[in-house]
């Protein structure tokens, strides 16, 4: 398994140029076409057709001309930042569309979509404080969520895998096994639910051996119960881990998503990127 086509979100926010670094990093380590998807949002006027108000229709075609040329000027941004660093192959695509909706329909065609964290002390212009939730749940394929702070020096070399015996979990394992080919170090934690506390070789035993099939040694930590999230957080600050995979748990009713606590606190306060699977 390799990332072949990693599709990156633009914007013209204060923490994109971080996000795109990252992402023409990885593109660079895996030999993967990166894909910059600039959205260009949707004209938030309501029009009447009536031939009465004319004027109407030309403030939303000024308003939509608007929108485009602000994409445009990102997708341009992202291809001097990808010339910069020589990637090998990149491309931008200006999609007429919300964000999270073009994120998700581009995303479900590529291998691994980058997002930032939201950020409410500095929101971005027709982004949805919620896109990394929404694109997690929507698009069907793994979501590297980079933080608004924190160190980026590194990434995937001592990566922290958030286990527990669930389908969100090994999926973000399966996904995630590119890094973990390349890490230093990779530890495998998982923390007492419900004051259930199964024998390590049973919580462990099977996933350690998959792994190991895949030339990649793991270690292996069970944390007392607790708040989950918190938990990890802190275990991901203790080893200086420069990157976590976790399950994305939560489910929609519509466009409303319902968190799982340990996924609402990764996305929220986590400090290291995190890769989430759905």
């Amino acid at each position: 398994m390799s990332y072949s086509t990693l599709v990156v979100h633009l914007d013209d926010g204060p923490h994109c140029a971080a996000r795109v670094g990252v992402a023409a990093d990885l593109a660079a380590r895996f030999g993967s076409r990166l894909v910059g998807i600039a959205a260009t949002g949707l004209p938030d006027v309501i029009v009447s057709m009536n031939s009465a108000v004319p004027d109407a229709v030309e403030c939303v075609a000024l308003t939509a001309d608007s929108l485009r040329e602000r994409a445009e000027g990102v997708a341009r941004a992202f291809e001097a930042r990808c010339t910069a660093a020589s990637v090998a192959a990149f491309e931008t695509r200006i999609v007429v569309d919300e964000p999270v909706d073009a994120l998700v329909r581009h995303g479900r065609c590529s291998d691994l979509v980058v997002v930032g964290q939201s950020d409410p002390e500095a929101p971005v212009q027709d982004v949805a404080l919620d896109l990394p939730q929404q694109v997690l749940l929507h698009a069907g394929t793994a979501v590297l969520v980079i933080p608004r702070a924190g160190s980026l020096a590194t990434l995937g070399q001592r990566v922290l895998v958030a286990w527990k015996d669930r389908r969100e979990a090994a999926r973000a394992l399966r996904d995630s096994l590119p890094f973990l080919r390349f890490a230093e170090r990779v530890e495998l934690c998982a923390v007492v639910e419900g004051g259930v506390d199964v024998p390590a070789g049973e919580e462990f035993g099977a996933v350690a051996l998959w792994l190991a099939s895949h030339g990649v040694r793991a270690e292996t930590r069970r944390e007392a119960e607790g708040d989950v999230g918190e938990r990890i957080l802190a275990r991901a600050a203790d080893s200086a881990s420069d990157l976590i995979v976790s399950g994305g748990y939560g489910r929609s009713r519509v466009r409303e998503w319902l968190l799982g606590g340990a996924t609402r606190t990764l996305l929220e306060r986590a400090t290291v990127p995190v890769l989430f699977s759905h």
